[in-house]
């Protein structure tokens, strides 16, 4: 099946929302899966969950420090996640599968290693002591 073109900078068109809908809703499972971290709540519960069958290479402003969404919970935080500020679909990874997109850890790491100061939100046992 083929992939739906990227969206532009602007957001997505109504063509990409139903090409989208198209390619991913042969996909779309009761409930998700139990290894499955999520917030939960009106604004962060999606109307349908989908099986994982793609990777989409995203683009953000930056990543902050979430009490909502739980990427990389734990990790920065000890109770919170990781959130993209603006995120942007650049391009559909049909080189990658699933089990190939980026880990929690690598989350933390590019949370760690962007350009703004975040030193508040480092987890407990990565303080070094003098």
């Amino acid at each position: 099946m083929p992939r739906p073109a990227p969206a532009s900078l602007q957001g997505f068109s109504e063509q990409n929302l139903k090409d989208f809908s198209a390619s991913l809703a042969p996909t779309a499972v009761v409930a998700p899966p139990p290894y499955y971290v999520v917030g939960e709540g009106p604004h962060v519960t999606p109307d349908v969950w989908f099986a994982p069958s793609a990777v989409w290479e995203i683009k953000a402003a930056d990543l902050s420090v979430s009490p909502v969404h739980r990427a990389a919970a734990g990790l920065v935080d000890a109770s919170r996640g990781i959130a993209l500020r603006f995120p942007r679909l650049l391009r559909v990874r049909d080189d990658k599968k699933p089990e190939d997109a980026t880990t929690a850890a690598q989350v933390a790491e590019f949370y760690r290693n962007q350009k703004i100061n975040h030193a508040a939100h480092v987890a407990p046992d990565e303080v070094e002591e003098d």
